[in-house]
């Protein structure tokens, strides 16, 4: 059978429904990432004759956007519209980068469709959108216009998608690889990728066996510049080989710090399935995106942790609460800790007088001690009592971090209680609304206090500052 395909008409190639749907792509696909801001177009709406041929996207710097404020402003078919951050915030670097990385995947999913001569590359068109999105702000020239090499990180996000619907021998699937960036190849382990490498992508996984080969924490599959699985690499190792300090420059979970340091140079990037089923991307020398949920979040570690130790004034003690928070969140236990900034204003009105850890030593615990009797836990207050905060071994604190109630310090690091119920008087007039849960009001609450980690037992890490959300990580 003879197929005769027709020159589609020029005018038809960019219809204004076509440039339509690209606009509700980039608010719909922005507001995902960016659930509470807002989309709008700065001047008129888009009709025939206001948009250009191509979709040619550009994010408008600020110093070009007069008036943005806050916000920033695309252009899409050579309209203008403005992305404003939710109420407080800013758009950091790192958010650009991603704006950019969504319209630069519209752009070349255009290109190939409507702007090319020949058959159009398959591979943008699978898997989710978002994971092209992250994929491009990881490898942006791989999405840039006349980009020919396929994206290595796009795939790999399809493989451990697809590993996370598996099971294998009634246990969840955990995995993860490494991708080499362009300053390092296998040649460092002594053998070339073998001539009948596999092509690293989801249709590995339909090899049962290949899930018990890497658990995605101790080893990891080392994928080279070509996309094929070259080797199994034990990811301590790897990372001990690394230039650089021992310890990465911003903190990660302890589980993942050996990830971190492994994408601290030579543009490696590392993609691990853990155990609670959350995808965890690294570049960059830090954890830059997590998938969990249902969707994507783009998480910044650097510019977040950079607002808590300016917060508490303090950077030991900031960067051990900072990691013990994010150990919590990684094994899914709740916690909250209060860096407080005057303990003499704070015993009473936050702390009750009974959960502070006294600088002498008591009598003794009292002759009884009711089950329920907040008394009760002064018994275990010598364990902890006249210790720092920095002195404490990471297991230590982490334990008494994960009692019910807060752990507070006072600004110099010292221990001031653990496992405190904080007191919250509802008719202050800074109160939260009663909708908030019990750790997101107490934690409202002790921002009054001082600067604020809140652990949920879903894996986010939240900041509260002067009685606000400053982020969420």
């Amino acid at each position: 059978m003879t197929v005769t395909l027709r020159t589609v008409p020029p005018n038809l190639r960019e219809a204004q429904a076509v440039a339509e749907l690209c606009v509700d792509f980039l608010r719909r696909d922005l507001l995902a990432f960016y659930p509470q801001s807002r989309f709008e177009p700065v001047a008129q709406g888009l009709d025939s004759a206001s948009f250009r041929p191509g979709l040619d996207f550009a994010l408008i710097e600020e110093d070009a956007a007069e008036g943005s404020g806050d916000a920033v402003q695309v252009e899409l078919f050579d309209v203008r519209y403005r992305l404003t951050p939710r109420e407080g915030t800013r758009f950091t670097p790192h958010d650009r980068r991603m704006i950019r990385a969504v319209g630069a995947v519209l752009g070349f999913r255009y290109y190939h469709l409507f702007q090319r001569s020949h058959g159009a590359r398959l591979e943008l068109f699978q898997g989710g959108s978002e994971d092209h999105y992250v994929a491009a702000f990881v490898e942006p020239s791989v999405y840039a216009v006349p980009a020919t090499r396929p994206s290595r990180v796009a795939p790999t996000l399809q493989a451990l998608r697809t590993a996370a619907l598996s099971t294998y021998e009634n246990r969840r699937v955990s995995t993860g690889a490494l991708l080499l960036g362009a300053g390092g190849d296998p040649d460092h382990l002594g053998y070339p990728t073998a001539p009948d490498a596999l092509p690293y992508g989801p249709e590995l996984t339909s090899l049962k066996s290949i899930h018990r080969l890497c658990d995605g924490r101790r080893t990891l599959f080392l994928v080279d510049r070509a996309g094929k699985l070259a080797d199994i690499i034990a990811i301590e190792r790897w990372a001990s080989e690394m230039p650089g300090p021992s310890l990465p420059a911003v903190p990660c979970a302890r589980a993942y710090a050996a990830h971190a340091r492994a994408t601290g140079a030579s543009g490696h990037v590392c993609v691990v399935l853990s155990p609670n089923q959350e995808i965890k991307l690294f570049a960059g020398g830090s954890q830059a995106f997590a998938f969990a949920h249902g969707r994507w979040r783009i998480l910044d570690p650097a510019s977040k942790f950079a607002v808590w130790e300016s917060a508490v004034a303090h950077p030991p003690l900031a960067r051990v609460l900072f990691q013990t928070a994010l150990d919590l969140a990684e094994s899914r236990h709740g916690g909250l800790f209060v860096v407080v900034a005057d303990p003499g204003a704070a015993v009473g009105r936050l702390i009750a007088p009974h959960d502070l850890l006294v600088a002498e030593a008591p009598d003794g615990p009292p002759a009884a001690l009711p089950p329920g009797d907040p008394l009760a836990r002064r018994a275990l207050h010598y364990l902890a009592r006249g210790r720092g905060v920095t002195e404490l071994a990471p297991p230590v604190l982490e334990a008494l971090a994960g009692l019910d109630g807060a752990l507070a310090t006072d600004r110099a690091g010292r221990l001031l209680a653990f496992g405190a119920i904080l007191r919250h008087d509802a008719s202050c007039p800074t109160a939260p609304p009663s909708v908030e849960g019990a750790r997101t009001t107490a934690a409202l609450v002790a921002s009054h206090f001082g600067p604020v980690l809140k652990v949920s037992e879903d894996g986010i890490v939240s900041c509260f500052l002067n009685g606000a959300r400053a982020w969420d990580l």
